[in-house]
């Protein structure tokens, strides 16, 4: 490997640590006490280093986000190709945002944040895989089709930060019911789907 080769290869590196890092400061205190400089100490580098990668926090963030959207992207492609029928590829797609979520719950909070509007590019890369699967439930198209899809978006990630405010053993609902938090989350996607499914698809 040549002197470039191994150059680009460590400061991929590097980059790579710098997201880890920040990533990684979120889960114990919150994206608020994710600064440079505390970057900085814990990849063992100056904050200059950093800088170098990414002009501010801001910059940072950003390049955050739209890594989250295409790690979610990708989960939301093998979720879906499990099956042909387009309302258990909704639901599939439900899931994978719930199972994406749990996984990685700093970084979903961030990716969704109102103080954060997600990337054009990454908003637009999502809905070409959603609108196909939502046309055939649904048997909509132009706005009505948009207005259904921001319903879903909304029901959707309102409905996982309701639940995972609470764990599930201090959740009065989950403990009266003893249903699973996953369980009532399907629960409610799958009444939202049967609520736009066009009779041709309830029949499928």
């Amino acid at each position: 490997m040549g002197h470039l080769e191994r150059k680009k290869r460590e400061q991929k590196n590097i980059r790579g640590s710098i997201l880890n890092a920040a990533i990684t400061i979120a889960k114990s205190k919150g994206w608020n006490a994710v600064t440079i400089r505390k970057i900085a100490e814990a990849i063992e580098y100056s904050p200059p280093i950093v800088y170098t990668h990414f002009q501010n926090k801001d910059d940072l963030i950003r390049e955050i986000i739209i890594q989250g959207f295409q790690k979610l992207i990708q989960t939301n492609q093998e979720y879906v190709v499990a099956s042909k029928n387009a309302k258990k590829q909704l639901l599939a797609l439900s899931v994978a945002h719930w199972d994406f979520a749990v996984e990685n719950r700093e970084l979903y909070q961030l990716m969704f944040s109102i103080e954060r509007p997600i990337p054009n590019e990454e908003a637009e890369r999502g809905s070409l895989l959603i609108k196909d699967i939502f046309a055939h439930v649904s048997g909509k198209e132009g706005r009505e089709l948009d207005s259904i899809i921001f319903n879903w978006v909304c029901l959707l990630n309102g409905i996982i930060g309701m639940i995972m405010q609470f764990e599930e053993s201090e959740h009065p609902f989950l403990e009266k019911y003893a249903v699973k938090p996953r369980d009532l989350f399907m629960q409610f996607m799958q009444r939202f789907i049967n609520s736009i499914a066009t009779t041709e698809s309830l029949s499928n």
